[in-house]
């Protein structure tokens, strides 16, 4: 009778350890093999976010196997220094990176070795081999995906965030992974310069000599980035124009440096500026690696940024800053803007936010009416008040970085789903 409890106990025990086994080797499938996928629509937007999130990764997890499959290499290179273009599969910073379109190659990979995890970032959807693989032939293993969707404010972020979605197998099981600026969604990225409390400070002790170089002016100079989708500046220019003579009766020694990042709004800030007869100083900076943008852009003391992985940066600076959003029909943008507008307002006192949010809504017009070469008394109201604002911004990016990483929690996440 002993011998059998014995023996009873010994076969319990030996069954527990197989079920932690099983339970263990799921959970390493799941979380040491993620695949990314991203379709580029709006340039360098998507893959930036992508770029983001797989060095995010990488760092909180070393031992991580990740693969990405881009339909534009031409854009990942360019954030991505040393990337190659036309590279149908190459290894990159420890991952794995295929050409979207490089059927034959992706198909062998992929067959040979089934995702387990996949994050389909903005909705992209599957390239037409990877349908194959999992709806077309018998899926061996359960697959996760994990739709990452667009930054928003508006109140769906929190309502869809981990809310499953049907798909067209059993085996493939599918859920939405909300960025967002609430304890209810994924939160932000936090890397780099933005996982500190003070990234200016951060990105000053930490910038490479490509940024150093552009920052070589002078030290107390107001510096301006301009990164936005096409518009009339006619107004911006002057209005900066003004700023500038006005802070210079003041203090002589006062200089206004803008830098003019590259892309689709560039060559039309560059018209009114020269139309007004260059009225300050502007750089126009080259293309510059992710890294590099990063810290430029924690070197500023006020930020005209557009998309959403800039604005992403922008809030966690803590930087005044004027937000472009992606031009959509019906002035839908507008909503966005709104949106988070209405996320922002608590942290400022009422006349500083009924001011920013009149410049916000008048500059996410579409159909902006031609300017005259007069000052924007709201505009120059927000860069009079830079100082006061920044306290503002920055009690945001504060509360923004309490919601936490949106990398860790996506990796707990990931390790839950067991």
């Amino acid at each position: 009778m002993i011998f059998y409890n014995i023996e009873e106990k010994m076969l319990h025990i030996s069954f527990l350890d197989s079920v932690i086994a099983s339970v263990y080797t799921l959970f390493m499938a799941f979380s040491s093999d993620i695949t990314l996928l991203c379709k580029v629509v709006d340039n360098y937007g998507d893959i930036g976010f992508v770029y983001r999130l797989a060095r995010a990764l990488t760092a909180l997890e070393p031992e991580l196997k990740l693969r990405i499959v881009t339909d534009n290499l031409a854009s990942f290179a360019s954030l991505a220094p040393g990337l190659a273009v036309y590279a149908p599969v190459q290894q990159y910073n420890g991952w794995i990176v295929y050409d979207w379109n490089a059927v034959d190659v992706c198909t062998s990979s992929f067959s040979s070795e089934q995702p387990r995890t996949i994050l389909e970032c903005f909705q992209c959807g599957y390239p037409a081999w990877l349908e194959t693989l999992l709806f077309t032939t018998t899926c061996s293993e359960a697959v996760q995906v994990i739709n990452i969707d667009y930054l928003t404010a508006e109140q769906y972020a929190d309502d869809f965030h981990c809310l499953a979605s049907l798909t067209r197998s059993a085996a493939v099981r599918k859920v939405n992974f909300m960025p967002g600026f609430t304890h209810q969604t994924g939160g932000l990225v936090l890397d780099g310069s933005f996982a500190s409390p003070t990234p200016s400070f951060y990105a000053s002790e930490h910038a490479g000599s490509t940024v150093k170089g552009l920052l070589s002016g002078p030290p107390q100079a107001f510096r301006v980035l301009m990164f936005s989708y096409e518009r009339d500046f006619t107004s911006v220019v002057h209005t900066l124009s003004c700023f500038e003579k006005e802070r210079r009766t003041d203090d002589a020694s006062f200089r206004l440096q803008v830098f003019a990042a590259d892309g689709r709004g560039k060559a039309s800030f560059m018209d009114a500026w020269d139309e007004a007869g260059k009225p300050f100083s502007v750089t126009e900076l080259p293309f510059l690696s992710q890294t590099d943008w990063d810290d430029l852009l924690c070197s500023m003391s006020f930020l005209f940024v557009r998309g959403e992985d800039s604005l992403s940066r922008a809030c966690l600076a803590g930087i005044p800053f004027v937000w472009h959003a992606y031009p959509q029909d019906g002035e839908y943008q507008q909503v966005k803007v709104q949106a988070l507008l209405e996320r922002m307002k608590p942290y400022f006192s009422p006349e500083d936010a009924a001011l920013l949010e009149k410049y916000w809504l008048s500059y996410n017009t579409t159909m902006t009416p031609g300017q005259s070469g007069s000052c924007d008394s709201v505009l120059y109201g927000l860069l009079e008040h830079t100082a006061v604002l920044r306290h503002s911004f920055s009690s945001f990016a504060s509360d923004l970085r309490s919601n936490g990483d949106f990398t860790a929690r996506l990796l707990q996440y990931i390790e839950g789903l067991i």
